[in-house]
């Protein structure tokens, strides 16, 4: 919506937008932007959203119908998966080391684990970057130090981000704040459950889906009890809802709607 949205306006062609929870959560509470982004919503000829709660937070801003459209891409075949799943399970985490992602509160959970429940973990992989850097980095080298099997590493490309989710039993999503990120249909395109903090719609997916297992809070102590329960879980009792979850966001099912909704056949 902003600022794409702003400038269609401004040239006087007709014009729709696609809101990001950026554009409602962080550009939206600032009084005067508000307004710039109420009326760039309000002479949209159609409103969609990358989330449940945004779209009804839209609506609401507008006074205007607003549609739920996935954000999803298609991500390459992981390559060396072989689909095996041991006693002990692989972890992994991929996005912004920034505090609206939680990976403080990823590094704090993990610290708080046992020797038990390390026992059951094979190793884990934590990869990104961003204003956390240095925290993350420590942590995981204290974390190493001490015997704990953890790796962190840099930003990935498309096929090393298809190849650390494929090889996971379980990502992790320890978010604050949060609509539907794209690592969640990442995730299930690759057919990986999650373990996720209760923020956006990810409760309201969990529930629709079952696709993993979600904390109860969105705290270091609530993500530490939800990897203590995901680590006595088998991943693959969440794949009937992760294949449900896989059609839903799909690529082809997004622009079926978009062309649906603006009236257009899809082929």
């Amino acid at each position: 919506a902003l600022p794409s949205g702003w400038w269609a306006r401004s040239t006087g062609v007709p014009y729709s937008t696609w809101v990001l929870g950026s554009d409602v959560w962080i550009l939206g509470r600032v009084p005067v932007i508000r307004s710039v982004l109420a009326g760039v919503l309000n002479g949209a000829a159609r409103r969609f959203a990358d989330g449940i709660q945004l779209g009804a937070d839209v609506e609401r801003l507008s006074a205007r119908s607003c549609s739920f459209l996935a954000s999803s891409r298609r991500l390459p075949t992981p390559r060396n998966n072989s689909g095996e799943h041991g006693d002990r399970l692989k972890l992994a985490f991929l996005g912004r080391w920034h505090p609206n992602k939680g990976a403080d509160l990823l590094m704090q959970a993990l610290a708080s684990l046992g020797d038990e429940e390390w026992q059951r973990i094979d190793e884990i992989r934590i990869f990104g970057g961003g204003p956390l850097e240095e925290l993350v980095k420590k942590s995981a080298h204290e974390l190493a130090a001490a015997g704990r099997p953890v790796a962190s590493g840099g930003y990935l490309d498309k096929q090393e981000a298809a190849d650390l989710i494929g090889w996971a039993d379980f990502l992790i999503l320890p978010s604050r704040i949060e609509s539907i990120p794209v690592i969640f249909s990442d995730a299930m395109q690759l057919g990986t459950p999650l373990i996720a903090t209760p923020v956006g719609d990810l409760p309201r997916l969990f529930e629709r889906y079952k696709c993993g297992v979600l904390a109860d809070a969105p705290t270091s102590e609530g993500l530490a009890d939800a990897l203590r329960t995901a680590l006595h879980q088998d991943s693959r009792s969440f794949l009937p809802g992760i294949e449900r979850a896989r059609t839903d966001f799909d690529t082809r099912s997004s622009a079926r709607l978009f062309l649906d909704t603006i009236g257009e056949p899809f082929s």
